[in-house]
């Protein structure tokens, strides 16, 4: 039968922190300077977890793969781009009403 081992330890905030491990076996890891020791996972939860990880980075794709930033619409709030081919003049959309034109003075200014 392994030794368990028990070790507590208080935080800064004074939560407790419990750590508890059965013996010298295992496996140890460590992340910068933080070790993590525990029994390997077997290998149908290794396949299961990759799975898993693999159908969330298929979801996270298909979103990260459309250029471009969606900034909505709303009620009295323009929403300035830049024309094509056009330099100085902007196009404004507000309302439902698109309007092309230049600031002038820090105003816009509509030229059609």
């Amino acid at each position: 039968m392994a030794k368990e081992i028990t070790k507590a330890g208080s935080s800064s905030n004074g939560q407790f922190v419990v750590v508890r491990s059965k013996g010298a076996s295992g496996t140890k890891i460590k992340f910068g300077s933080v070790t993590i020791s525990g029994s390997k996972p077997s290998a149908g939860s290794i396949k299961k977890n990759v799975e898993r990880s693999t159908a969330a980075l298929e979801r996270v794709v298909k979103r990260l793969e459309r250029p471009g930033v969606d900034i909505r619409a709303k009620k009295d709030v323009p929403q300035f781009s830049v024309a094509e081919g056009e330099s100085g003049v902007f196009v404004r959309r507000l309302n439902g009403r698109i309007n092309r034109g230049r600031l002038v003075n820090g105003a816009f200014e509509v030229i059609d």
